[in-house]
């Protein structure tokens, strides 16, 4: 027997327009003050009763412009889309974005203009400029239902409701209890307790100790959270939950239960199923990088859908080649690889152990971490920059030696030296290394074997080496040398 589907709406619209705000003040908690640097970061699944007693879950997207695949996910997986604009700024770029996305999908959305407390909010010019998009709303001559809020203060969020309980019943939203499970996968992340997807429920009910289908892994469900981290027996439609019992990671969109056909779903369905067979950014081995033109990478990340961004964000730079990615820590055979392969380590609110750390120094391992997305994705250009010197500092060095001595000779410090690869002439340019810390660097005013000035020494041979600028260098110092 068919039963009332609570809605799932999605909260969508451009970066600090107010969407996480809004959850806050709907759920009450401080969700949007402990998001890193105030930005919602990857899809949050969230599920309340209103006033009325309607039971509504809620999917807060990033507004940032980098995190388009996760807005798309977002709103192929709802019912409803809120469009939230604030007063204050009007249509901008993710705005349109979330629009058109909404419109693909082919949902249902309701347009909320946010922020009408502040003194310079024009929500008339908010609906002027969407109208010029088409977007005409009711009571001006159109159908897109709108709303005026302030989510900081919380005026106008009983009437929101009652609009979004309106929307839903308009579109006769039901389940059978007793179905096969069907849903889909909205996030994925790995910690302690394995690789934990975050789902949402479409029919059916999931139950803790039955077994489900997600992308083609057979998983015996062994535990259920509610989005309060509560553990729960069983889940039905509409409500998020994580799930545990997953031994392969899976796809964020991926479908659960049995497979369907693409014919059977609506075209909103469709659009999720296609992007999660389609893409799969969680993969290990990706290939060795071509050293010589390549910059390679190894990337963790905390979750699918950061992993997702990335991947994506790194596809532009013909220079960047990922060898391996995936989400969780970073792990001893990781630098390793890089290691091996050269390449750098980038740490996405990942973890490293202490003991992986202090090996990835020892070995020179090159390490980024960020907790910040925009942050990481704006600080590419300066990343390869430094790589790029890195390189063709490299390939100016013509070889290294230790400092195993420290003679005065007048006004002349000499330090004595083997050389250890390569060669020294004079003329070079010298670098004292300390440890990782670089003491400074000078050109080779001269060189010395066995008191008899001398023009190169080679390998594995010893001299004395006198620097044209004064510099601190001590015994057990290394020292390289570069073309000018």
């Amino acid at each position: 027997m068919k039963e009332v589907r609570p809605p799932v709406i999605v909260v969508v619209g451009h970066v600090d327009h107010g969407k996480t705000t809004l959850l806050d003040s709907i759920r009450k908690t401080d969700v949007a003050a402990g998001e890193a640097g105030g930005i919602t970061q990857r899809i949050g699944a969230y599920e309340i009763t209103t006033p009325g007693k309607r039971r509504i879950t809620f999917i807060d997207t990033p507004g940032h412009e980098v995190f388009g695949s996760l807005r798309k996910r977002g709103v192929t997986t709802a019912d409803i889309a809120l469009l939230v604009i604030a007063a204050d700024s009007s249509v901008q770029p993710q705005t349109l974005e979330s629009l058109a996305i909404i419109r693909e999908a082919a949902i249902p959305f309701i347009v909320v203009i946010n922020k009408i407390d502040l003194p310079n909010a024009l929500p008339e010019k908010v609906i002027k400029d969407l109208s010029k998009r088409n977007v005409i709303l009711e009571g001006r001559g159109g159908d897109v239902p709108y709303i005026q809020i302030s989510a900081k203060s919380g005026q106008g969020l009983d009437t929101l409701f009652e609009l979004i309980t309106l929307v839903a019943d308009m579109h006769e939203l039901a389940y059978d209890p007793d179905a096969p499970v069907e849903g889909f996968v909205i996030e994925v992340k790995k910690d302690k307790r394995g690789i934990i997807p975050t789902l949402i429920v479409r029919n059916g009910t999931l139950r803790v100790g039955s077994v489900v289908n997600i992308e083609n892994q057979d998983v015996k469900i062994r535990a259920l959270f509610n989005d309060k981290a509560v553990a729960i027996d069983s889940a039905t439609p509409s409500m998020p939950v994580e799930l545990l019992g997953m031994s392969k990671m899976v796809s964020a969109g991926a479908w659960v239960g049995v497979q369907p056909t693409i014919e059977s779903l609506n075209p909103s369905q469709q659009l999720v199923i296609s992007s999660s067979t389609t893409s799969q950014p969680t993969g290990g081995t990706e290939g060795f990088a071509d050293q010589s033109k390549k910059f390679a990478f190894i990337i963790r990340a905390d979750s699918y859908g950061s992993l997702e961004v990335i991947r994506e964000r790194f596809k532009e730079y013909e220079e960047i080649q990922i060898i391996d990615s995936g989400i969780g820590e970073a792990t001893e055979s990781d630098i390793e690889r890089a290691v091996a392969a050269q390449a750098t380590i980038l740490l996405f609110n990942a973890r490293m152990k202490k003991d992986i750390r202090q090996k990835t120094e020892s070995l020179g391992v090159t390490l980024f971490e960020f907790s910040l997305m925009y942050e990481l994705l704006d600080d590419i250009d300066d990343l390869i920059l430094a790589l790029r010197a890195k390189r063709e500092k490299e390939a100016r060095k013509v070889g290294e030696g230790k400092i195993l001595a420290i003679f005065e000779k007048g006004q002349n410090r000499i330090a004595g030296l083997r050389v250890n690869a390569g060669k020294v002439e004079t003329g070079l340019v010298a670098e004292i290394v300390r440890g990782k810390k670089i003491v400074g660097e000078s050109k080779v005013k001269s060189l010395y074997q066995k008191t008899e000035p001398v023009a190169s020494v080679k390998r594995g041979e010893e001299c004395g080496i006198v620097l044209s600028d004064s510099i601190d260098f001590s015994k057990g110092d290394m020292v390289k040398w570069y073309l000018p």
